[in-house]
Formats: structure tokens, sequence, C-alpha cells
């Protein structure tokens, strides 16, 4: 990285109003950083970036193919890393399980209790829940608590020195901050805070280890990509990218590594509007290293029936969202808790769309069963008689 990338993280914070920003990246053996409005060792919240790292420690310690307990029999340790597993993704407010090293133990046991959507990899539905349960057996399986599992066969042998479940150096802002603490058992699905020099030596840690390469092998098939065991994969001009992002509680991150050409890219921000500038530096720094940026798909015309096909109310849970038809796509009034947002989506594919303006810019959904809408990469029913 140089001036020129530091004036482009510069003006992408300012853009989206990020008021901390880190960004790392590896190329060649090299590792180097930035940051706009703190120190390059500034420690964020990762929040989902915690994924690959759960994912890592159950491999490590569970075969795969284990049944995943708790859940239907045909359920595997897989399944749950590779969300595929047809079940919701969220079980209520985890923070009402408090914070003793009991409280992951006992979110587990209530999940039972959580709706199975769709049957085994009909289709890909991101669930957290999926890790709690993952992060749950393979603390059983190290015969400690998860946090304590975690930090003595991931973080310690990747060499990881600022990585743990406390606090961040710095508050999150805009969208979704509320200033409440992580729940605990919440972890193993998006806990972990850290900062861009250890995200990157976890980057050349998994990069060296023969056996993450089965984290990078297709499982599931979620919007514009494919999904392996706790990494989402997609092609940049061609070569095979990996990683996952993050978002919580007024926090933006991303994790990228690029296995071909032994590279990766480490963004943190403070801001639930940090994706959108992480997504122009990713794309200037593929086209650095890869010498192309993401491809926007061009858009498709689908007639008036296909789209009102897809009208109507569909919700789970605490979301819901409204759906009708626009000239050219749809309009989908979301509700999530307290929030409420609308936006405008233009047609991609027969039953897929991408957002058009505003935060969610380049944000995708689908439907891709009859009456169920995949939005925020989760599945959502249609409530019945709603139309």
């Amino acid at each position: 990285m140089d001036a020129r990338f530091q004036a482009l993280a510069e003006a992408a914070a300012a853009r989206w109003e990020v008021p901390a920003l880190a960004v790392g990246v590896l190329v060649d053996g090299r590792s180097s950083e930035l940051a706009v409005g703190c120190a390059p060792e500034t420690r964020f919240r990762v929040a989902s970036v915690t994924k690959p790292f759960t994912a890592t420690l159950a491999l490590a310690l569970i075969d795969p193919d284990e049944p995943a307990g708790v859940w239907a029999g045909d359920v595997r340790i897989s399944h749950l890393l590779a969300h595929t597993s047809g079940y919701a993704c969220e079980c209520g407010d985890l923070a009402r399980f408090g914070v003793g090293d009991d409280a992951l133990a006992t979110a587990v046991a209530e999940l039972p209790s959580v709706p199975r959507l769709v049957g085994l990899e009909e289709a890909w539905s991101y669930a957290n829940t999926g890790y709690w349960l993952a992060g749950h057996r393979a603390a059983e399986r190290a015969g400690l608590p998860y946090e304590d599992a975690l930090a003595r066969h991931v973080l310690e042998p990747a060499g990881l020195e600022a990585t743990g479940f406390d606090e961040p150096d710095v508050e999150g802002s805009g969208p979704g901050w509320d200033g409440a603490p992580y729940p605990r058992a919440r972890r193993p699905s998006g806990g972990l805070v850290s900062n861009v020099r250890d995200l990157l030596a976890f980057a050349r840690f998994h990069l060296a280890d023969a056996a993450a390469a089965a984290m990078r092998v297709p499982r599931g098939k979620p919007i514009g990509g494919v999904y392996g065991l706790g990494l989402f994969g997609e092609r940049v001009g061609g070569i095979e990218v990996w990683g996952h992002p993050g978002s919580y509680g007024g926090f933006q991150s991303s994790l990228l590594v690029v296995p071909d050409r032994g590279a990766a890219f480490v963004g943190l921000t403070s801001s639930g509007r940090g994706a959108q500038a992480l997504h122009e530096l990713e794309d200037a720094w593929f086209e650095a290293v890869l010498g192309a940026r993401r491809r926007r798909p061009p858009p498709v015309e689908l007639d008036a029936a296909v789209l009102a096909g897809y009208a109507g109310t569909y919700g789970l849970d605490q979301t819901s969202a409204v759906v009708a038809p626009a000239p050219g796509g749809l309009l989908v009034d979301v509700t999530d808790g307290d929030e409420q947002q609308r936006v405008s989506a233009r047609a991609i594919g027969p039953r897929t769309f991408e957002v058009v303006g505003g935060d969610e810019d380049g944000y995708r959904f689908d439907f891709p069963l009859e009456g169920v809408v995949r939005l925020g990469s989760r599945l959502m029913p249609r409530v019945p008689d709603a139309r």
C-alpha cells in the first residue's frame, strides 16, 4: 500500500462516515498496514470474521462427518459450518444466558426449539445457531470453555497476540450500534476482537495449513458465489477468492485470502456503514493484485407477472420484508427490530435481485424456493394470507 491507497482509504472513510478504519494486506510474503482515524494496531470487533476461527477449531477437534447432536440426526458438523442444516439463524436475545462459563451450553440446550425451515442442503441459509452448536461441540471435545479452546488450538498456534473476547479499543457507530455488550453465548458466531496485524497472521496461518484447504471446498450455494466451511468463495478475474465479512453493533469488517497468490486483505471499521468503504478498497486491491475488480452483473427484464409473483410479506422472528413489484425490479420495505429501511432492487436473474443506491448498494437477495425469500443471507417464508 502506498500514498495513493492511503488517499483512497481516507476518501472512502469520509464518504461513508466511518470514524475509524484500518486495513492490512499481504502480498508476496510482505505485509503492510494503514489506518484512518485510529492507529494501525487498533482493535475492532470483527463480528462474523470469527466464523473461520470457529470452523478452524471445530475441524481441528471433530470429524466433520460426525452428527451435530441436538438437531435432526441427518445434520453433521459440516452442515453447521456450511450453513446447510436448514435451521433458522437465531434464537432470541442470547444475553439472557448471562456471562458465565455455562452461557453457551445453556443456549445450545434451547436450540431444539429453533425451527427447521428447509431440508438438509435444500437451500443455503446463514445460521448463527449452527456456529453456536459447532463451537459448543468443539469446546466439549477440548474439555475447555469455548474461549479457552479457541486460544489453545487456534489463536496461540497462529501466533495471535491481540485477539480475544474483551472490548474493542474504539466504539461502534451508525446503523446497528446500541452500545450493548456482546452476549457471551454468541461468541462462536461473531464475538472476537482483533486488529489487522493479527488477522493477517491468521491469514498466513490459514494459507500455510494444508488441512485448511478443506474449508475452501464448496459445500453450499449462496447468492453470487459458494460457501465452504466458514468461508465464502467467489471468483475475481477468474481467480478464487475466499473470506468472510462481519457486521455487528456498529462495526463492519472483512477478511479475504487469495490462495493461488498467497495474498490476503483485512479491513476493519467502526461503523455500520463501513462495508461500502471496504468494498471500494477491496476492489482497488483486487485490481492491483489480480488485474480485475468484482463484476456487477447486467440487469435482466422480467415480465410484470413474474415480478408480481414475488410480492407479499415475508417474515421470521423480528425481521419482516414487504415486497412489491416496481418497474424493472422490486421495492422492499424491511423491518428488523426497531430499524426500518426501504430499498429498490433491479433484476439480475430470474429469481435474483440487486439493490441500487444507498447504504445497501450492490447487495443481492433472491427467491430460491417458492414462497421463500433469502434476505440478509437468511431464508424467510411468505407470511400466509398476507397478500
